[in-house]
């Protein structure tokens, strides 16, 4: 057996006599004692209408066809009707939003035998939720298991009512948040039998990104939320000055793009440790995706599973959202939730999609074959280190403190 099949395996193989769980239970014990700390923290915190996690939501039709309004004019168009107060509502959302979403992931995880001890890492899931300024991932990462369900039974079947009930849900997720397109239509391009539904998106997508917005527009739509900020007002608000998620529809496109690569890759305060901590992160995601099946639990049964599969679906979307990981972003954290998570529903739905990536494959093969000359990339002691101090930051560049170490001990100590 070749070191490149090594990696194919699951952990209960000659490669280590007797699993060993105390590591991984201690790591899920200490994240869950994490989540339970933040829980108990976002239940009293509020934010003002100015933080990026509620205006993000505001953004609607009133002053102009927008990016991502869609959301925002059914919030507005529900205000409306019946006055309530919008910001304890956004705020809300991930205790709505997250438990579906994680449960979505557990029944994909059960199906195919993965250990789902990655999916309470930060690069999976607690680099959304333990975090202030959640917007919209966990609604969008829903719509992505929506569109794929739709996606595969259309290609599976042929049935035209599933081809369109793929384009009207794709349609409506643009419409919510544009940067969807990098995760959905790669996948489409790539796993479908006809590139009909791709073309016929990319009117929507055209439309989409050239509704950039004006500073005009964006001040109509911070306008017609008035009666909400008289209505429900928060102490230290000034909602004269304008929230940034409805700001940044007034911002040119090259300032904004120097300024997600300059926070991305340099942060706030540019250290020597930056890049270095980039390179880390990056490589623990890899290793963590790759190697999920490292992390045994004694009541979740594993199978036989393909590194490879993994690792090619995973590079490719990497690659796919990399507009969104330089110039047209500055969220690491929700960006590499965004593409771990892509990367289980597309293996999901789409289980033939890795032999579509040649190229992909040969790079996936040398990487797995230098991990395989090391035992210790099999060990579970590894394996729940490297989850507790990867750095997932929300955005900057990463720090030791954006780890779920670090998170551990600024909540204890704060």
């Amino acid at each position: 057996m070749t070191a490149f099949h090594t990696s194919n395996v699951s952990v209960d193989t000659p490669d280590t006599k007797t699993p060993v769980y105390w590591p991984v239970i201690i790591f899920i014990v200490a994240v869950l004692v994490l989540w339970g700390k933040h829980a108990q923290w976002a239940l009293w915190y509020l934010g003002n209408y100015q933080e990026y996690s509620v205006s993000d939501w505001l953004i609607n039709y009133e002053g102009g066809f927008v990016r991502r309004g869609l959301l925002g004019q059914l919030l507005w168009e529900a205000y409306q009707m019946f006055p309530f107060d919008v910001r304890k509502f956004v705020l809300s959302l991930p205790f709505a939003f997250s438990p579906l979403l994680l449960a979505l992931l557990l029944r994909i995880f059960y199906k195919e035998k993965w250990s789902p001890v990655v999916l309470l890492s930060y690069c999976c899931f607690g680099a959304t939720f333990l975090s202030s300024s959640i917007r919209r991932d966990y609604l969008m990462l829903i719509m992505v298991y929506a569109i794929f369900l739709m996606a595969s039974r259309w290609n599976s079947s042929c049935r035209k009512v599933y081809f369109y009930g793929t384009f009207l849900l794709s349609t409506i997720a643009i419409l919510c948040y544009e940067p969807i397109v990098f995760i959905i239509i790669p996948v489409f391009f790539f796993a479908t039998k006809e590139r009909l539904l791709v073309w016929l998106l990319i009117p929507v997508i055209l439309v989409i990104f050239l509704s950039k917005g004006s500073a005009e527009t964006a001040q109509a739509i911070w306008q017609s939320w008035e009666s909400l900020f008289k209505n429900y007002p928060f102490p230290s608000d000034a909602n004269d000055s304008m929230g940034l998620g409805v700001q940044a529809l007034g911002w040119e496109i090259v300032p904004t793009a120097l300024f997600h690569l300059d926070m991305a890759y340099a942060g706030l305060e540019p250290s020597i440790m930056s890049i270095p901590l980039i390179l880390y992160m990056l490589a623990g995601v890899y290793y963590l995706i790759t190697h999920l099946n490292v992390a045994v639990l004694p009541f979740w049964k594993i199978r036989n599973f393909s590194a490879r599969v993994l690792s090619n679906v995973l590079i490719f979307h990497t690659i796919a959202m990399l507009p969104m990981l330089t110039f047209l972003s500055c969220d690491w954290g929700r960006n590499i939730t965004f593409i771990c998570v892509s990367t289980f529903f597309t293996i999901h739905f789409f289980p033939d999609i890795a032999d579509r990536f040649p190229q992909i494959d040969r790079l996936t093969h040398r990487l797995l074959t230098k991990m395989d000359c090391c035992r210790i990339f099999n060990s579970p002691y590894l394996y729940t280190f490297i989850a507790f101090t990867i750095p997932v930051p929300i955005s900057e560049a990463p720090r030791l403190e954006d780890s779920i170490l670090g998170t551990f001990i600024l909540l204890l100590y704060s």
